[in-house]
């Protein structure tokens, strides 16, 4: 699937609005904030956490935006309970740092260039994450303590995301369970009326391999 054929960003916010899929229930979209994300520097980076410790000098930065602590935003496809399953299948389809308020007046793909191509995060772990590029020493630090590490990866992809917190009792990195496990997951960055930076967005596909919005109409009663 070529990236011009992927849902706009907007649907992947699109609070409560349902999917049908190939041979399973139609499924709802939960857009929910789950934490904050401390940027000292305002420098975003977005990687596998399964690299900390392989990166040089040179970080995968994403965005650069005011020194702050913005909201994440998990946007989850959820199926209702089955037979087999006696409970709702959830997954998360994007993950998006909150910067502003301010409406998006434009999306892209991060470094679009005349070819076509587009950066992202290559995931091999079956997670993602955002950090502020400060953190890069102490999350370094991090991967060397594997029980860490091991339980922060497990408990975002039980509970969609993990909060791995930092030194001073703020969030230094957030963990996000990617819904289609490994892959290549796009950035998209959403641009206010100024052009400056309101959200950031890992795009995990997942919405992308639904065949279809439900029209709200065909709920009617």
């Amino acid at each position: 699937m070529s990236f011009d054929e992927w849902l706009d960003a907007e649907e992947l916010l699109e609070q409560g609005a349902q999917h049908r899929w190939p041979e399973r229930d139609v499924s709802t979209l939960e857009v929910v904030e789950v934490c904050h994300l401390d940027l000292a520097t305002g420098r975003v980076v977005a990687v596998d956490p399964a690299y900390f410790h392989s990166f040089e000098d040179a970080r995968p930065v994403v965005a650069e935006v005011a020194p702050g602590t913005y909201p994440v935003l998990l946007s989850v496809v959820a199926w209702p309970s089955t037979e087999e399953s006696h409970r709702d299948s959830r997954a998360v389809t994007a993950a998006t740092l909150k910067i502003s308020d301010a409406p998006v007046a434009r999306w892209e793909w991060l470094d679009e260039r005349a070819d076509g191509t587009v950066l992202g995060v290559g995931v091999d772990a079956g997670t993602a994450c955002f950090y502020d590029a400060s953190q890069r020493e102490s999350l370094a630090l991090l991967s060397e303590d594997e029980d860490r590490v091991e339980a922060a990866l497990f408990e975002a992809a039980d509970a969609g995301f993990a909060a791995v917190p930092d030194a001073s009792g703020g969030t230094a990195a957030v963990f996000i369970g990617c819904g289609m496990g490994d892959g290549f997951y796009p950035i998209r960055i959403g641009r206010d009326a100024s052009d400056r930076v309101a959200m950031v967005m890992i795009d995990l596909e997942l919405l992308n391999h639904s065949t279809g919005r439900v029209d709200p109409a065909s709920n009617r009663t």
